[in-house]
């Protein structure tokens, strides 16, 4: 593994690996709390992180940090189910508060110049959303939708029993920080309604609490791990780019997924960096990373973005028709073929067009010419049928003539025998 360290020395060597991410046509990107530290969230297992303020406060009710998201360990007792809720209110004030960052804005920019096939996310702020960017809920493996979260996200809370999702507003924040888990309003209309019609009332606050929704350890009643596989298998034969970026990958299900993606980049000739200010937890990266980039996330965002706006435009990717098509399967696109339209390749047997965009002008000049067309038309029409009208009637008296002047022959025909 190369290790460099982001500083005016080694640019020389960073431009080469940013050269090489210009080329790139699918990058993949996997996420850890590292990145959302310069917008105002603290890591998890730094020595001033989320981990280490929750033990201060709270002694000797948690072990480790880990077992403030480990479902067996929360709910072992009232002290600790207590602790897990005004560690979950404080995470969501500070998720408010916080900013953007530049690593975030570097990805909706990778995204915008279609170079940006998924990132996949560790954390549970949403601050890539709020980038611009979508999440993908991984019930269709083509979308379009880039994030993929592998822990959930914290701006809802879902509930135990009914397994719905509500906002996690503010009401729901002050009840966190009393260390008492919300009311979910669906599972009282039921039980209310249940009460009026005289059937069993199920308890709606049974140990299986209401909680943000997000991922815990040993939690076996929800599990996504198979629908984010399906989406990485996906990927994985696309990806010719892999960028690691703000986490230590000491997650087991994370690592698991860097190699993944780590095998297929090698196959397509591809490469994968890890960025971050901190070493790898452990030392088994050798042929999974290529190059370690010792600094800060933004540092590196802001660098490559300065190298990709010296590109030239005419280089740069447009977006494909394999895009458009796309779109328009999910109906975020709707374009109907015409003359402007043109075939520019062949897929999978059909033709791919490439759609020429209208302005709302033209549409209405279409709509109306559209218009003008079938009123010629209908014009016609009549005057078709008056043509047909009057060469029926004058056909009627060639044929009664004709008819008269038959019969005026035969009687003097007979007249002329009867003389003879």
């Amino acid at each position: 593994m190369e290790k460099l360290i982001l500083n005016q020395q080694n640019r020389p060597r960073l431009l080469e690996i940013i050269q090489y991410i210009k080329s790139a046509k699918n990058i993949v990107v996997i996420v850890g709390a590292g990145i959302s530290v310069s917008g105002g969230i603290p890591d998890f297992r730094s020595p001033d992180g989320l981990f280490a303020e929750i033990m201060k406060q709270y002694p000797g009710v948690f072990s480790s940090g880990r077992d403030l998201f480990d479902l067996s360990r929360i709910f072992i007792s009232s002290r600790s189910l207590t602790t897990f809720y005004k560690f979950m209110a404080l995470l969501k004030q500070q998720v408010i508060s916080a900013r953007v960052t530049a690593t975030h804005h570097h990805f909706a920019k990778l995204n915008n110049i279609n170079k940006l096939l998924r990132v996949y996310s560790q954390n549970v702020d949403n601050l890539e959303e709020r980038a611009g960017l979508t999440i993908n809920d991984c019930n269709n493996i083509r979308s379009s939708d880039r994030i993929v979260k592998l822990h959930g996200e914290i701006d809802n809370v879902w509930c135990n029993i009914c397994h719905k999702t509500f906002p996690f507003s503010s009401d729901v924040i002050n009840a966190f920080k009393d260390g008492t888990p919300p009311e979910c309003q669906y599972c009282m209309e039921q039980a209310e309604k249940a009460k009026i019609s005289g059937k069993r009332v199920r308890n709606p606050r049974s140990p299986m609490l209401p909680r943000p929704n997000i991922l815990l350890y040993n939690d076996f009643e929800r599990t996504v791990g198979e629908e984010i596989g399906r989406v990485a298998y996906h990927d994985q034969r696309k990806a010719d780019c892999l960028l690691i970026m703000g986490t230590s990958l000491k997650v087991s299900g994370c690592k698991s997924l860097v190699k993944d993606f780590s095998k297929a980049v090698h196959n397509r000739g591809g490469k994968v960096i890890f960025i971050n200010t901190t070493e790898v937890a452990t030392n088994n990266w050798e042929g999974v990373i290529d190059v370690h980039i010792q600094g800060a996330s933004d540092d590196w965002a802001e660098l490559v973005e300065a190298e990709l706006e010296k590109e030239p435009a005419n280089k740069k990717r447009k977006r494909s028709c394999e895009d458009d098509g796309q779109k328009i399967k999910e109906g975020k696109l709707k374009k109907l073929a015409n003359k402007d339209d043109k075939v520019v390749g062949i897929r999978q047997g059909q033709p791919t067009l490439q759609f020429k965009k209208r302005s709302k002008l033209q549409e209405g000049k279409t709509k109306r010419s559209r218009g003008r067309e079938a009123d010629d038309n209908e014009e016609e029409r009549k005057i078709t049928r008056k043509r047909h009208k009057s060469a029926d009637s004058d056909d009627k008296v060639a044929v009664t003539s004709k008819v008269s002047r038959n019969s005026g022959r035969r009687i003097k025909t007979q007249e002329n025998k009867r003389r003879h």
